[in-house]
């Protein structure tokens, strides 16, 4: 029972068993797998091959390597990287011990714990990672290569090409997606899935994890329809969901109840069953007994599989993103945004007659932080679509990683658009610990760069699971820019990752020289992105001392600083800091996309004379 050919060959006759669960099964055993199961194959390697052994004596025929997390990236974390090799070569090892040539062996490669949109993310790195497992796995011995629980289609495809440079045509790919309501991450249906796995290379495409049973039901039609005439279909659900019962945690799912679904999708014609988290051998032996009578069905139409590759299907990634209502809506050759700070109290009255104000005086948009600092204030959401409400006027909303789960996010957006709010600022948020908060724990599920891509897709009509919003949302999409950073050129990098993701504008950090404002124009006009170049008066002495000596990066030139120290009078010092803002909105003006004018504090009556100042520069 041994080959490629065998293995295929052996799809195409009828359904195959593969196993089920190793973490989870681990853990139930009692084994320590904080480190990751993967750890085991070199401190315990028998607690492994025991796993083994019970899955092949309850019917597998295909058994997968513990090596999910076994690549370089994924081990850096256990301080375990160096050992990639080794530890993918002792898994190998020890799962065709055994298999015993009973069954066959796959190599399982998971996923990296970063995704192509994350701003950490770093191709070449992750390539060389993926490509060192396939070839560990493959030296060694595995008659398969089982790339599992993605749930990003391009960063399967990715694995799946350095997969396929190391296997060749010699030891076939699964493939397996996580889907949910038939789609999969970014609104990809099952079935383009599919046909995009099997025109990259993979023998087997299928879905695994996620929510459950229902989620690989849902993507069955798809994938079978995708993959037809071309390749096999896989499916590895999970026990339903854990909960946790008398202490223990426990997957409700039973094995009679999934085997009765693994009968069904057999006879649909999926080829390749086993389990994913919460199943165990009993889980498997149930599947087993399930096919009885379904062990040589051959498929009509199937003799080896992939014939001719499928036509090609596009992945629906980012594409040029709309401006969003907001941006469409700007009428000024040279509009301006105002920022001012929801209050940390329950009196947001002011607050919004300041944001009134500041419309009315020729603002073309007010823009409301979420807890800046990470200092609690009002939501911005609410605050925002009672402006637009009262006064027609635009907002833009900063919504900050560090608050919210994807879930929160989108519930959030969705309620935004309801209330009329046209734009969104994403940023990652300062840790929670700076504003004073040492217990709180920042949440940082998505960075910028990921909240981007996820209101993208909101613009195009569907949740991050791939959902139908029954229509879409029409945000502009912001993202900042540091201003202060010693790296500009790299902060121009991430700005342009941001903006393939979707990003329309950005608003950059206050500059307080014309040198400085120049450098950040450098990196940020980028075509097709609004830039709103960012200015904040330093009304004080105080104010102007702390950004200077306080605040990472930021510094203010030696002349103003000394002109503001040359008065006592706070009327004086606001006087100099607004007249250096006009000088630089003079120096700039000719240069400039739109300005972005910062309030000092709650003072935001100080910004008039500087809105004035840009209606007659417009003028």
């Amino acid at each position: 029972m041994t080959g490629t050919a065998s293995l295929l060959q052996r799809l195409a006759e009828g359904p195959v068993v593969g196993d089920g669960a190793m973490g989870t099964y681990l853990h139930e055993l009692g084994h320590d797998i904080r480190q990751g199961p993967e750890a085991l194959v070199l401190r315990d390697p028998e607690a492994v091959r025991r796993v083994h052994a019970a899955y092949l004596e309850a019917g597998a025929e295909l058994l997968e390597t513990n090596t999910f997390g076994a690549n370089a990236v994924s081990l850096l974390a256990q301080g375990a990287a160096a050992q990639a090799r080794e530890i993918n070569a002792s898994a190998v090892r020890i799962a065709l011990s055994a298999a015993a040539e009973r069954a066959w062996v796959a190599g399982a490669m998971g996923p990296v714990p970063l995704a192509p949109h994350d701003e950490a993310w770093d191709e070449s790195r992750v390539r060389a990672a993926y490509r060192e497992q396939a070839q560990a796995l493959c030296e060694n011995g595995v008659h398969a290569l089982l790339l599992e629980t993605f749930d990003d289609l391009n960063g399967l495809l990715l694995a799946l090409e350095e997969a396929r440079a190391v296997a060749g045509d010699r030891i076939p790919i699964i493939a397996q997606l996580v889907f949910a309501d038939g789609h999969a991450a970014a609104g990809i249906r099952a079935q383009d899935a599919a046909q995009r796995l099997v025109a990259a290379g993979a023998a087997v495409a299928g879905a695994n994890c996620g929510s459950g049973l229902p989620a690989v039901r849902q993507a069955i039609d798809g994938l079978l329809a995708g993959a037809a005439r071309h390749a096999f279909v896989s499916a590895y659900p999970n026990a339903g969901f854990p909960e946790r019962i008398g202490g223990r945690t426990v997957y409700l799912s039973t094995p009679a109840y999934i085997a009765a679904q693994a009968q069904e999708w057999a006879e649909r014609g999926v080829r390749l069953i086993g389990g994913c988290c919460g199943t165990t051998p009993e889980t498997i032996r149930a599947i087993r007994n399930s096919f009885a009578a379904l062990r040589r069905v051959p498929r009509i139409g199937v003799g080896k599989p992939i014939a001719e590759p499928p036509p090609s299907v596009p992945i629906p990634a980012s594409p040029v993103s709309k401006p969003g209502a907001f941006l469409a809506g700007l009428q000024p050759p040279l509009p301006l945004i105002v920022e001012i700070d929801p209050p940390p109290h329950l009196d947001w009255q002011p607050m919004v007659s300041g944001a009134k104000a500041l419309l009315q005086a020729g603002a073309q948009a007010i823009s409301l932080a979420e807890n800046p600092l990470a200092s609690v204030r009002m939501d911005n959401f609410f605050l925002g679509g009672l402006i637009r409400r009262e006064t027609g006027g635009q907002v833009i909303c900063h919504m900050t990683c560090r608050d919210r789960n994807s879930i929160g996010m989108q519930s959030t957006l969705l309620a935004a658009h309801a209330a009329g709010v046209e734009a969104v600022l994403a940023v990652t948020g300062d840790p929670a610990q700076r504003g004073g908060y040492p217990r709180v724990v920042s949440v940082y599920e998505q960075t910028s760069l990921g909240l981007v891509r996820l209101i993208t897709g909101l613009n195009q009509g569907h949740s991050a699971a791939g959902r139908d919003l029954r229509g879409a949302t029409d945000f502009s999409i912001g993202v900042a820019f540091n201003s202060a950073s010693a790296d500009l050129a790299a902060e121009g990098a991430r700005l342009r990752r941001k903006q393939a993701e979707g990003a329309t504008f950005v608003m950059t950090q206050p500059v307080f020289t014309a040198d400085q404002a120049r450098q950040v124009l450098a990196q940020t006009q980028l075509n097709g992105l609004r830039v709103f170049l960012g200015f904040l008066p330093p009304i004080t002495l105080k104010l102007a001392t702390y950004l200077h000596h306080e605040v990472p990066g930021i510094h203010l030139p030696e002349a103003l600083l000394r002109q503001l120290a040359s008065y006592t009078d706070p009327i004086d010092q606001e006087r100099v800091a607004l007249e250096h803002v006009t000088n630089l909105l003079d120096a700039l003006f000719s240069e400039l996309d739109g300005i972005y004018l910062i309030t000092p504090g709650s003072k935001w009556r100080c910004l008039l004379p500087l809105i004035e100042h840009v209606r007659h520069l417009r003028t």
